[in-house]
């Protein structure tokens, strides 16, 4: 077996969120897909406030402790790049990623809404969502030409878009023409051998919980707004608390975004924040908790921004998988995954989550039916399945390669 070069790009690697743990679980799949005969490379620079040449940088050894894994054949690539004219920059950042993937068998672009595109022998978009074609008054110092370049480039140079959810899929049918390279693969959160283990009522506390990064850019998981729906109800919702967990970066916009979160849980005794807390702590938590909140895409207009609502929802899924209930948004990837009533609530308005909440708390007998219903309906997203799904796919690459270019042999 000729062992695997494997180029991923993903700057955001700091932030340990969703799409890491959903990277590193892919990341597993290729280690044992390729059976250790391979050597992944994690592409990562500089963004925004972030050095990617501090000690305390995020490393493997700790994105395998984040996410109970243990990658052993994946490594971080970092690179610098020169310019800090915005516009010059994009051109270098392209070109020199462009040059550096020649060197791989396979490319994956795991960077949210880019359009980076790699040279690598096959190249695969893992979209979280896709990102819009450049209208005419984008990028004016680079012309028409280059825009039309761009977009065409993106559209037709990828071998496939693996796409998380049916919501993303949808998506990115309706702007890009690549019908019949779209995939479909929800991302894993447990191993299905352990999953009747997680749920256990026994363990229950009175604790609505929200997991998310703390960010305000993009899909914000609205935590402040959260926070201020609990504040708003906290006579109605009596006797609970409420903890949000999250990692958050050393980027100046989102630490200010959790510090104006602290500020305004501090009008109770009942908001717990957990800052970047370990694993261990997360499980302990959603083994205590009854009930999950997430927000993303409150008060956002679909059709104008549809990249700003949750394209899947993984920590819906964790929470789930551990028997707490989901009152969650109605919309983007959220509704894929929730039948109200049954194995959770949707809502539209304050009123309505703070409504679904307490329906919840004054029925403990539902509340515990809709927690095992929940529990196994978690096992649709189990590493297993992951793994099958992306076992087809690169069986179904591998003889599309065979047939279109002789460099591609596993």
């Amino acid at each position: 077996m000729n062992r695997k070069k494997i180029l991923i790009l993903n700057p955001y690697v700091f932030s340990k969120g969703g799409g890491e743990k959903h990277m590193c679980c892919f990341c597993k799949f290729l280690e044992e897909y390729y059976e250790g005969e391979v050597e992944i490379d994690i592409l990562t620079y500089g963004y925004k406030d972030i050095d990617i040449w501090k000690e305390d940088y995020v490393t493997i050894e700790e994105l395998n402790r984040q996410f109970d894994l243990d990658l052993k054949c994946t490594r971080l690539y970092k690179v610098t790049f020169q310019t800090f004219n915005p516009h010059i920059r994009y051109l270098e950042e392209d070109i020199k990623i462009r040059r550096i993937s020649r060197k791989y068998d396979i490319f994956v672009n795991w960077m949210f809404l880019s359009k980076q595109i790699g040279k690598a022998k096959v190249n695969l978009y893992a979209c979280m969502f896709p990102p819009k074609k450049y209208p005419k008054t984008s990028i004016r110092h680079l012309g028409k030409g280059y825009r039309f370049w761009v977009d065409r480039q993106f559209e037709h140079h990828y071998d496939a878009y693996i796409c998380n959810s049916d919501y993303t899929r949808k998506w990115l049918c309706k702007v890009w023409n690549v019908k019949g390279k779209d995939e479909m693969i929800y991302p894993p959160v447990f191993s299905g051998a352990f999953q009747e283990e997680r749920y256990q009522e026994w363990k229950k506390e009175n604790i609505i919980l929200s997991v998310g990064r703390f960010f305000v850019a993009g899909h914000n998981k609205k935590q402040l707004e959260l926070v201020r729906f609990f504040i708003n109800h906290q006579e109605e919702l009596k006797g609970y608390q409420y903890h949000l967990v999250g990692n958050v970066a050393e980027d100046s916009a989102d630490r200010g975004y959790l510090e104006e979160i602290k500020r305004e849980a501090r009008k109770t005794e009942r908001i717990y924040i957990h800052e970047n807390c370990g694993r261990g702590e997360l499980d302990s938590l959603y083994e205590r908790a009854k009930i999950f909140w997430h927000g993303t895409g409150y008060q956002v207009e679909e059709e104008r921004e549809p990249e700003k609502l949750e394209h899947f929802g993984i920590s819906t899924v964790e929470a789930m998988a551990y028997g707490v209930v989901p009152v969650v948004i109605n919309k983007g990837g959220q509704k894929e995954m929730i039948e109200q009533g049954v194995t959770g609530y949707l809502w539209n308005t304050e009123e309505e989550c703070i409504e679904r909440t307490k329906r919840l708390i004054q029925a403990e007998k539902m509340r515990k039916e809709m927690a095992k219903r929940a529990a196994k309906e978690a096992d649709k997203y189990s590493m297993e399945m992951f793994f099958k799904r992306n076992q087809n796919l690169f069986e179904g690459l591998q003889k599309r390669k065979v047939l279109r270019r002789s460099k591609w042999r596993r």
